[in-house]
């Protein structure tokens, strides 16, 4: 499955770097073209956090209201995303679907002369690229470490800052210093190639999230969530009772076949089209022939 990922990546690798002709621009235009097929799966990330946001001050009544009932409060507040279409996996997808990108671009740029330049052309990845003289070596002056823990640290930053408060607050927060010294950690041994590409991806991620959080998104107070809410609730329980009329009348039927009886059936009663004014039968009288005047009495 690996050897899949890294045959792929090197070979869409090795096309844009026939095109462009140097390794680092190579990985740099690969970065932008992987975020921007991701970009709609990012925006919708984006917007559905918003609402998230706007939903917060309900979510929060919720919590101090079954505070004592954790299963009710987990139904109550997955009622209330689905009212709203708010998935709450949006925010991991993302990057689960980076990861196997992250691991197929490692093992590429890890030993690309086997996966990038399999029929020659080793030579490209010794070409220096701004201070860097091999990009599947580590950096040695740690630059691109450095970028990549201060611009993952932004970029978590402001996207903590757009969600606003909440009860994962404080989570988020140690998050936040933790992601990315782990990525610096990381990137220390990593080749430089992929430090370039993370540092690349984040700082198309910063400018994405600031363009996107300037759309506006319609706001939803508290009032219209819990009157949506209560309208939710009144037509599941008329749909429960519909449906629980409609098993009756089963049953009766089925119990009625089994003892030989024919089903009811409503009966219909015919009106009359015009209401007589006493309790008689008004006949009308049909006129085939309309009288003519005798001219001999004129």
């Amino acid at each position: 499955m690996l050897d899949f990922l890294y045959q792929f990546f090197g070979f869409i690798l090795f096309q844009i770097h026939s095109v462009i002709g140097n390794y680092g621009i190579t990985i740099i235009v690969f970065t932008i073209l992987v975020k921007t097929v991701l970009l709609p799966l990012n925006i919708k990330q984006s917007k559905s956090m918003r609402v998230m946001q706007s939903l917060q001050p309900e979510i929060e009544k919720l919590q101090a209201k079954y505070k004592n009932n954790p299963e009710k409060l987990q139904s109550e507040t997955m009622k209330l995303y689905k009212l709203y279409n708010v998935n709450t996996l949006s925010g991991c997808l993302p990057t689960l679907v980076q990861l196997p990108i992250i691991m197929g671009l490692f093992g590429a740029l890890r030993e690309p002369t086997k996966w990038v330049f399999t029929n020659g052309g080793a030579e490209a990845v010794q070409q220096s690229f701004l201070w860097l003289h091999n990009l599947s070596d580590p950096d040695p002056y740690y630059i691109l470490p450095i970028l990549c823990v201060v611009l993952t640290f932004l970029t978590q930053k402001f996207t903590m800052n757009v969600q606003g408060s909440g009860s994962q607050q404080q989570t988020q927060k140690i998050m936040m210093y933790v992601t990315p010294l782990m990525i610096g950690w990381f990137a220390i041994s990593m080749p430089a190639g992929v430090s370039l590409y993370w540092v690349v991806q984040n700082i198309y991620t910063f400018v994405q999230q600031m363009i996107v959080m300037r759309i506006p998104v319609k706001t939803i107070s508290v009032d219209e969530a819990e009157r949506n809410m209560e309208e939710e609730e009144k037509r599941k329980r008329k749909e429960t009772k519909a449906m629980r009329k409609e098993q009756s009348q089963m049953r009766q039927d089925m119990m009625a076949a089994q003892m030989g009886k024919a089903p009811k059936k409503e009966k219909t009663v015919s009106r009359p089209k015009t209401k007589p004014a006493s309790g008689k039968t008004v006949k009308r009288k049909t006129i085939t022939k309309i009288p003519q005047n005798d001219e001999r009495s004129q």
